[in-house]
């Protein structure tokens, strides 16, 4: 695919240009304009008419662009309609061309279009992409770093150094007065393999910028004593090693662990000291990470100065999930003799969180569960049935990761109870409810299958494919190809999102966990 090069701001045009402007709106022949200052001497060709009126009009068009560029709508509305021949409008169209002939090359401005800037078939594709103001461009370059050119379609890496260039180059806040400016991380993407390395730093409030948990050394004053025994980092890193967890969980556990040593490094705290007071103030600080410019940046390498622990304030279910990493944290190190105290403070913390969410509903009650069953249980679309399936299996004690992949093996069903026993392989034994099983038998009926399935088939199956590989593999892997636990949340958080459209009130955060353990 071709690169869009014209990434550059239309220019002031020059006394000559000027002056066929000006000859065209005091109604000078076009051919005669073009005899006088647009022939080559070198060229023996005379232009048409037609040729100099197609270039007088491109002058006609920069010139509306320059005036644009300048603030000046009044006189780019003027030069719009550029047919007029009345003494009047003559008279004002060649004043406006002498007071823009005064002007300077023209600087952007946040509220102008892209379109005044940049060449037509790159305004295209960034206003096709929903980029219509210069405050849009700044807006997506300071969310997404200097990567920001992936988000937008049909613009490659040379299009993108070229606009990265030309807003780098309006950072001057001398000359400038957008508001919209990019940040000092955004670089050209020829400059990213330039981009100075981290060096580890020791944990501290005296620290330059954050740096990675593999980046952390122990505070000077923890090192420099011998009785000062383990440092938290020290103690955050045995607990990450303690047991084997999921590449994701891992990944999960370590973001959290170190935005808790670097805020604590910053407070001069240790994890020993942490109460329920300060765990409050660090519940408020993940709503509002300050000062912005330590804390908070667009995804980077972990290995490059630019990197940051936040890219923005967390929402009430993020802040909620960092706490109870925290409380895991805490747990290990209190049952394995390290701190002393009581983690349920991290509890209280965690409800503080939920209770302080900004739509003041607070957490969700069993009414708004029940309610959200209910509906599922009315809908005969089969992703639905399938969400309802496995709403009520939640409901009924089940994890959602323990629903996952698991086969029908070890079901009995009992016909004079109306209930459903299991025993399989990877779940407790339990009897489900008449209801569940009901749900489950529509479930299975919609899937192809007898509402009593054979033990290979998966307990919770889709019925449509998505058109990639991983959908292709499960198409053919028939019956026994069920939902993963990624699958069934993101189900779940979808028939969630669909039934609060329904409903005419504002309703808190959900995540699949709370079917379970809503508060009655």
């Amino acid at each position: 695919m071709s690169e869009d090069h014209g990434a550059s701001a239309a220019t002031k045009l020059t006394r000559t240009e000027f002056a066929v402007v000006r000859a065209y709106a005091q109604g000078m022949r076009p051919v005669d304009i073009a005899n006088r200052y647009l022939s080559d001497p070198d060229d023996d060709d005379v232009l048409t008419e037609h040729q100099a009126i197609a270039r007088i009009l491109g002058l006609r068009d920069r010139l509306v662009q320059f005036a644009l560029q300048h603030d000046r709508p009044e006189i780019a509305e003027m030069f719009e309609a550029l047919r007029g021949r009345s003494d009047v409008g003559m008279t004002r169209r060649v004043d406006a061309l002498s007071s823009l002939e005064g002007l300077g090359q023209g600087r952007p401005s946040s509220g102008h279009e892209v379109g005044l800037w940049f060449g037509p078939n790159l305004a295209r594709r960034l206003t096709a992409a929903g980029i219509h103001k210069i405050s849009d461009l700044a807006g997506l370059a300071n969310a997404r770093g200097s990567s920001w050119w992936r988000a937008v379609p049909r613009i490659g890496p040379k299009s993108a150094e070229v606009i990265t260039r030309w807003l780098i180059a309006q950072r001057d806040p001398q000359k400038d007065n957008n508001k919209a400016l990019i940040g000092t991380y955004i670089i050209a993407p020829s400059e990213a393999s330039r981009r100075p390395t981290m060096v580890p730093l020791p944990l501290g409030p005296q620290m330059a910028y954050p740096v990675p948990l593999e980046l952390m050394l122990p505070p000077l004053a923890t090192r420099a004593s011998p009785d000062a025994g383990q440092s938290d980092l020290e103690l955050v890193r045995q607990w990450l090693d303690a047991k084997p967890r999921s590449p994701h969980t891992r990944t999960s556990y370590r973001k959290e662990a170190e935005r808790l040593l670097l805020w604590l490094a910053r407070e001069q705290l240790r994890l020993a000291e942490i109460t329920g007071e300060s765990l409050r103030t660090y519940a408020a600080f993940l709503q509002a990470p300050e000062p912005a410019a330590f804390w908070c940046g667009p995804a980077s390498p972990r290995d490059r100065v630019h990197w940051r622990p936040f890219e923005g304030p967390l929402g009430v279910s993020s802040r909620t999930a960092a706490l109870r990493v925290v409380r895991a944290l805490l747990t290990w190190l209190s049952k394995a003799g390290f701190i002393e105290g009581n983690v349920n403070v991290v509890d209280a913390a965690a409800v503080d969180v939920a209770s302080g969410e900004s739509d003041g509903r607070g957490v969700l009650s069993r009414s708004d569960i029940d309610g959200f069953l209910d509906w599922l249980g009315k809908q005969e679309e089969a992703k639905w049935q399938a969400a309802f399936a496995a709403g009520l299996l939640i409901r009924d004690g089940f994890r959602l990761s323990e629903l996952a992949g698991i086969s029908c093996e070890g079901l009995q069903i009992d016909a004079a109870e109306d209930c459903l026993q299991w025993n399989g392989p990877k779940a407790r034994p339990r009897v489900i409810a008449p209801d569940t099983l009901a749900s489950l038998r529509k479930h299975w009926v919609r899937r192809g299958l007898t509402a009593s399935p054979p033990s290979g088939a998966a307990l919770l199956g889709p019925t449509d494919y998505p058109p990639t590989r991983r959908g292709a593999a499960k198409r053919l892997a028939g019956h026994g190809a069920g939902y993963g636990a990624s699958g069934l949340d993101q189900l779940l958080r979808a028939a969630w999102k669909a039934y609060v459209r329904t409903r005419a009130m504002t309703l808190p955060a959900f995540t699949p966990r709370q079917i379970r353990s809503a508060a009655a």
